[in-house]
């Protein structure tokens, strides 16, 4: 029988990058401790006979040693790997899973499309608030996951055989960013997102939400144009229209965007179109969580949901030893002084962020108890903070950074 374990170790193999997360359970959170990004471009490495090259096994397997070191020595650690499109339909798999194996002592999971989606879906689930209906789509390097769920559960699950990665070496090989290319590779994401169940058309959702790093790319591009990452179809033509005028990806001028995934913008921005066009989609906002975050929660046995927002301030609370009794004391009077001008001034839809940072007004008193407003507003821009969005996140550090002085 083995220990309990103090770790949980996720390994994402994507078709584009790789992911390493270490994190330990936190009160019944997940408390990331590290996480590590490798562009490894593992799809670019596949033949017409869908055979990986040997420069591809290599930079997979280099970062495999790498992201080793970073989790070997630790005690107790639970760990899975998980690897997606590419070693799912690479026909030379076996050679790489078992070059993977000896680098780390650990099965080398190929899930299945429909297994990639619902952990796609339980990571977002433990990451943010969900409505009672959910739309979900996540564009990979090699496949792109489209869910349906009812808040936390998954329920009608999909895998498109369109990805930025693939895209961008059929469509947009040379850089050259035209509208015949873009054309082309709508017209074929179009006919993958024709093939959806008829449940993804009747549009009885509440929230439409995207992951991963192609949809965070877009949403970056929002915030240079429009000043916040909002997505809308008439925005996403407007982006479009702005890649045709740069003419090459070497052009892209999107300083938001990492320089990195811009090359891989233009595929990821035809396939979200065709996703507008062929679904009833008005509005698409980022998603805090991804496969790795299912992989984790997994990993820990944590399977309650809940208040995902309310879970995470607790959890703060007792990591960093707030007085819960003065809290509670603060809480009252803020409250009262709250309902009274709540109304009037039309601050009802901020209640929950006031009272998160109440609990925690005081948290920086753990670094040091002189400038602890400073201290606070710091810990909470910095954190991980399941539940929360960006604009959130920042507003509760600034509730707390200027609560005094």
């Amino acid at each position: 029988m083995t220990a309990t374990p103090k770790h949980f170790v996720a390994v994402d193999m994507g078709s584009n990058s790789f992911h390493l997360v270490i994190a330990r359970e936190q009160d019944g959170s997940i408390q990331i401790l590290h996480k590590e990004k490798r562009l490894v471009q593992l799809a670019e490495g596949l033949d017409r006979d869908n055979r990986l090259d040997n420069d591809a096994i290599a930079r997979g397997l280099a970062c495999l040693k790498d992201f080793n070191l970073r989790f070997s020595t630790l005690d107790q650690a639970r760990v899975r790997l998980v690897a997606t499109h590419t070693l799912r339909v690479a026909r030379n798999r076996e050679a790489f899973i078992e070059a993977a194996r000896a680098i780390m002592p650990y099965p080398v999971e190929v899930v299945s499309g429909h297994e990639e989606a619902r952990l796609i879906y339980k990571g977002i689930a433990h990451s943010q608030e969900l409505a009672q209906r959910n739309l979900i789509i996540d564009i990979g390097g090699g496949s792109t996951e489209v869910v349906l769920g009812q808040k936390t559960q998954a329920q009608i699950l999909s895998s498109l055989r369109c990805g930025c990665v693939s895209y961008n070496q059929k469509y947009f090989v040379d850089g050259k960013l035209t509208l015949e290319n873009f054309r082309a590779a709508q017209a074929a994401a179009d006919k993958q997102f024709a093939s959806l169940a008829k449940e993804y058309f009747s549009g009885h959702w509440d929230l439409t939400l995207g992951s991963s790093g192609s949809v965070k790319a877009i949403c970056e591009a929002m915030q240079h144009f429009f000043n916040d990452e909002t997505i809308t179809l008439p925005r996403l033509k407007q982006l479009k229209q702005q890649l045709l005028s740069w003419g090459h990806v070497d052009q892209i001028e999107l300083p938001q965007v990492d320089s990195k995934r811009a090359p891989l913008l233009p595929a990821g921005l035809a396939i979200l179109i065709s996703f507008f066009k062929r679904l009833p989609v008005t509005e698409l906002q980022f998603a805090q969580g991804a496969l790795r975050e299912g992989v984790l929660y997994e990993l820990a046995g944590i399977s309650q949901f809940g208040d995902v927002s309310g879970r995470t301030v607790e959890s703060m609370a007792k990591l960093y030893h707030v007085d819960l009794n003065h809290a509670a004391k603060v809480a009252t009077s803020a409250k009262q002084l709250f309902d009274a001008v709540a109304d009037g001034w039309q601050l009802e839809s901020w209640r929950a962020l006031l009272e998160h940072a109440v609990k925690l007004h005081e948290i920086g008193i753990h670094i040091n108890s002189r400038a602890h407003h400073k201290h606070g507003a710091y810990i909470i821009a910095n954190s991980d903070l399941p539940g929360f969005s960006q604009e959130q996140q920042q507003l509760l550090a600034l509730l707390i950074g200027n609560q005094r002085e």
